[in-house]
């Protein structure tokens, strides 16, 4: 009765929100901004009726923003007269819901298009308007339950890793190629994923890059306050913890941004945030006592301070420099699952960045824009126990983590790009320094040396089957020169047909090849008024050797490093022998590396389903040649039935094993992509992607080794990261009113993993051998599921709306709702007594609270 009493309330609470909304009537918000993503600040922006008669009018604001309330169901004009350098625009609208963030871009050419709007335009031929690109703005962002204010891993699963190059995402921030983004997420006007996924400008595709816009400077003063914090009193207990982990974080974030001197040619944006995490990580091994169960604190704390300036020179000239600074530092990393708490590390990072941008509008026809960014960073690793590292095959790794080194980099990034329009062209072209970097490192990692063994019958054996040390100065001086360039025009063959051209070029250090020259060609294609769009695309990718692995080559020449590599040996060695007599370990190039490319291409169709509402079906296919692997090029020759216990020769006995780092290996991707984007009625708004897919390969990357180094090519099978099934979904639930709800939703199947034998059965140390007949990744780990939810509301606290408004928020996340287990770290080794089992899972649900202040 009381449930029955209550569900009417509610649905009476319901009604009556849905007759003051229909009474109040729509409003359109959004943001104007030019080719580049830069906000334009007041330029007019007027709603007409199609006879030309105005209905309502508004001026942007500081950061582009607009606000128009009390409109109504109907076919309408948003108009934005011309405001040099830009021309203005006209866009057919119809209105049927209400609209949170609507785009306009200004470009300095003339713009007539029909454009639908509910919460999305009608669809567009050009290349970067493609359906299926999720894009998130700053005001969606704070709709979302995004955790610890992460909204990088909240955006990552929709990336896809075959599009991903050897050191991971590539990330991009206001156009340039950074390793962080720098700035507080409040800072951040924009997320994009594939967004324009042949463009030329970039190195990887679409889905292979996270694309972050942030909020420029204001000529009035604005600013926002934050502070999030989650305590495990109110976390469920982690499936392998018996006593719940404890847990305690606190995060203060904001950004200021306003007009600095005087008229009013110049403004500021500051932004910064500190993170404080008392963290735990559950530990779940075998001993040679037993059972492992125990929860071992990993605290760390994290600070980040942002600053900018923007002046405008003139109309046409805009010069902004800026400062970024992070500093970050935890305790206990590495350690969980298997890994005991002695054999963690600490880690301290600093980075410093000074950046400059200039951009200028040389005529209406021709934009110049320079980017160039100084960055320091340090790096320091230390193990928590100075002590030799036993290392038992799928039970637990213990002694000390052996991971000593500070490493420092200075890198330069310059990238210049010209825009240039001319009647049906609109041509973009740059020359681009992702990276020229000098960096040292002073390796002292495994020093005291690291004894592997197969089972925890060996280990009571004392009969490890390989013993790893090494010594020698370790200080190592290289430079990591990257260089790209690219033309790429965009054509509009007629008001349906939409052609780009693309070239783009890319060379860096520690490879030889200089001929990497990638084609790219996309067009789109609208058989009808806006409903409907085919797109179809292909181009060449060029991969890189990807984050530091060039300081492997340096280090492990034979002189900075002695490393050595000793099978079957006795058990303990005392730390401290000099193992000169013992034959080095190499790595190296092989003298026929090339840089890996992939061909990717793609078909797909894009259908207006409603008019708030987008519907996008593809085919992605993408083949990568010359990929990395590794192979020891000095493994011993077996036998037919080689002794286990034996120790052969290696063919050259002046060294140990060579890394030979070569491209011979190949990937193979087919997925079928189905998109949402828009709104579902009064149920959902937001985007939704799911992704079937077969990801092929015979390598697992730049530091993968086969079994058999004789035949690798036999490695042929599912790729360490191929998922048949992706689901994701974020947006809000019941959206536009006070019971909305922020939902992300992700639906996996797992990924595979290998069955070994646990044994050094090829007796080079890798310890990776498989048994008779089996082949690589045969085994399935569990899938992933998990379901976040945000309840917040704004408080308004004057009267005044739009950018004027002062607002007070309060929010609720609950993650992992359902509280599902999500099992990680499958055990494949048959020696082990975790064999076919996981040692980890993700948190089981957490509460997240948040407070903040914006005006």
């Amino acid at each position: 009765m009381v449930f029955r009493n209550f569900s009417i309330f509610m649905l009476s609470l319901l009604a009556f929100a849905s007759n003051v909304a229909a009474q109040n009537g729509f409003f359109l918000r959004g943001s104007v901004v030019d080719t580049t993503g830069a906000s334009i600040p007041h330029v007019a922006v007027s709603v007409e009726t199609l006879s030309g008669a105005l209905v309502k009018a508004t001026t942007s604001g500081a950061e582009g923003d607009f606000e128009l309330l009390s409109l109504t169901t109907g076919d309408f004009r948003i108009s934005i007269p011309a405001t040099p350098p830009f021309a203005g625009s006209q866009e057919t609208l119809h209105l049927s819901h209400s609209v949170s963030n609507h785009r306009i871009v200004l470009k300095i050419e003339s713009v007539d298009q029909a454009v639908t709007v509910g919460e999305e335009e009608s669809l567009s031929t050009e290349a970067s308007s493609n359906r299926d690109t999720v894009s998130v703005s700053g005001d969606d962002l704070r709709k979302l339950p995004v955790f610890d204010q992460d909204y990088i891993a909240t955006m990552t699963p929709f990336l896809d890793g075959s599009s991903g190059s050897s050191g991971g995402v590539t990330l991009i921030v206001d156009g340039v190629e950074m390793k962080s983004v720098a700035v507080s997420p409040s800072a951040i006007q924009e997320v994009r994923i594939n967004n324009d996924p042949y463009s030329a400008e970039f190195t990887r595709p679409g889905r292979g890059r996270i694309e972050i816009i942030t909020k420029p400077g204001s000529p009035e003063f604005h600013a926002e306050l934050n502070f999030t914090v989650r305590n495990a009193v109110f976390n469920a207990k982690n499936y392998f913890s018996a006593v719940r982990p404890p847990e305690s974080r606190r995060i203060y974030e904001g950004h200021l941004s306003g007009p600095f001197g005087r008229g009013g040619h110049t403004n500021f944006i500051v932004s910064g945030s500190r993170r404080e995490q008392d963290t735990a990580a559950v530990v779940n091994a075998t001993g040679p006592n037993g059972v492992v169960n125990q929860n071992v604190l990993t605290p760390n704390r994290n600070m980040g301070f942002t600053g900018r300036i923007n002046h405008d020179f003139s109309p046409t000239h805009r010069l902004s420099i800026g400062y970024n600074f992070e500093n970050s530092g935890s305790t206990n990393a590495g350690v969980g699952g298997i890994v005991l708490a002695e054999a963690g590390y600490n880690l301290n990072y600093r980075e410093d960045d000074l950046i400059l941008n200039d951009r200028i509008i040389v005529t209406p026809n021709l934009i110049n824009q320079l980017q160039v960014t100084l960055e320091k960073d340090e790096d320091n690793t230390r193990s928590v126990t100075q002590a030799q590292s036993i290392q038992v095959n799928g039970e637990f790794v213990g002694g000390g983590a052996q991971a000593d080194a500070h490493r420092t980099e200075n890198t330069i990034h310059i990238n210049e790009i010209v825009t240039w329009s001319h009647g049906r062209h609109y041509v973009r072209a740059g020359v681009q320094l992702p990276q020229f970097s000098r960096r040292a490192v002073d390796d002292h990692t495994n020093r005291l040396g690291t004894f592997k063994f197969s089972s925890l019958g060996s280990y009571s054996g004392n009969t490890p089957y390989v013993f790893t040390a090494q010594q020698g100065p370790g200080r190592g001086l290289y430079w990591i020169n990257e260089f790209g360039s690219f033309v790429q025009d965009q054509i509009k063959l007629s008001p349906r047909v939409q052609l780009v051209l693309g070239l783009r070029y890319d060379w860096q250090t520690f490879l030889p090849d200089n001929n990497n020259l990638a084609p790219r060609i996309s067009l789109a294609y609208a058989p009808d008024k806006g409903k409907t769009v085919l797109r179809l695309g292909t181009g060449i990718f060029y991969d890189r050797t990807g984050g530091d692995f060039p300081a492997t080559v340096k280090l492990h020449n034979g002189s900075v490093l002695h490393s050595i590599q000793i099978q079957n040996p006795d058990f303990p060695i005392a730390p401290g022998t000099n193992f000169s007599a013992v034959p080095t370990n190499l790595a190296r190039f092989d003298s026929r590396v090339r840089t890996p490319y992939a061909l990717q291409y793609s078909l797909g169709l894009e259908r207006q389903v409603h008019k708030n509402a987008t519907v996008t079906i593809s085919y992605r296919g993408q083949v990568q040649t010359k990929s990395f692997r590794s192979r020891d090029a000095n493994a011993p020759i077996l036998p037919v039935n080689p002794d286990l216990t034996a120790t052969y020769a290696r063919p050259d006995p002046n060294y140990g094993q060579i890394q030979q780092i070569e491209s011979r290996g190949r990937t193979e991707l087919n997925a079928l992509d189905i998109s949402f984007r828009g709104q579902a009625g009064r149920v959902f708004s937001g985007q939704a992607q799911y992704t079937l897919s077969r990801f092929y390969g015979n390598t697992g990357g730049i530091n993968w080794f086969p079994q058999d180094q004789y035949d690798a090519g036999s490695e042929w099978a599912r790729a360490d990261m191929d998922r048949r099934h992706r689901l994701n979904l974020i947006g809000n639930i019941n959206p536009d009113h006070w019971l909305s709800l922020g939902v992300n939703a992700t639906l996996y199947s797992g990924t595979p993993y290998t069955e070994t034998t646990g044994n050094d059965d090829f007796h080079t140390g890798l310890g990776n051998a498989r048994p008779a007949g089996v082949g690589r990744n045969t085994l399935q780990g569990g899938g992933v599921a998990s379901l976040d939810l945000l309840y917040s509301h704004d408080f308004r606290l004057t009267k005044a709306t739009g950018d004027h408004a002062r607002l007070l928020s309060a929010g609720a996340s609950a993650f992992n709702v359902l509280n599902r287990t999500n099992f990680t770290n499958y055990i494949g080794a048959l020696s082990s007594s975790f064999f076919h089992q996981p040692t980890a899972a993700l948190a089981g649900r957490q509460l997240q609270f948040a407070v903040g202040y914006r005006f």
